[in-house]
């Protein structure tokens, strides 16, 4: 009887456990889409001014961070939390520049006049964050096809 008991329980945790997972994952999928969505207008608003990328990495971070990963499946909770850690490299790379988009230019036009490879180590230094999170996003991917994830790969870094 004992035993049973213990099978019962077990059984019980597993299905409660499952159904924690399924919820989670759920939960994940509308996060991710809502992300998405907000990506893709910020995509429009980058392509009429380029620099507005510098003010929206900080909204991406704090937006990547509400996102539920409490139940989520290792596979999946591991990659998500390094994608915020290479976007949170990238909101302190970009934390030199203004917050108003109409100041950019002009704060860059003054650092390149007091140190012309301004921009050269700024990009050399996105591109090596870029290159660092490449494993992260083909873990992304893998995770995202196993569990039906559409738009995850439209988030974060290309």
């Amino acid at each position: 009887m004992k035993r049973l008991l213990t099978l019962a329980s077990l059984l019980l945790l597993a299905i409660t456990g499952f159904a924690d997972e399924k919820a989670a994952l759920d939960s994940f999928k509308k996060d991710v889409a809502a992300l998405k969505t907000w990506t893709d207008e910020m995509d429009k608003k980058v392509a009429e001014n380029p620099l507005a990328g510098f003010t929206a990495i900080n909204e991406m971070s704090t937006k990547m961070k509400a996102v539920k990963t409490e139940e989520l499946p290792a596979d999946l909770k591991e990659p998500w939390v390094g994608l915020i850690g290479a976007v949170d490299k990238m909101v302190a790379l970009v934390a030199v520049f203004p917050k108003d988009a109409g100041e950019i230019e002009k704060f860059v036009t003054k650092k390149m006049a007091e140190d012309p490879k301004f921009m050269d180590d700024f990009g050399n230094k996105m591109q090596g964050i870029e290159n660092d999170t490449k494993p992260i996003l083909e873990k992304l991917k893998a995770a995202s096809d196993k569990y039906h994830i559409e738009g995850l790969d439209k988030i974060g870094p290309k």
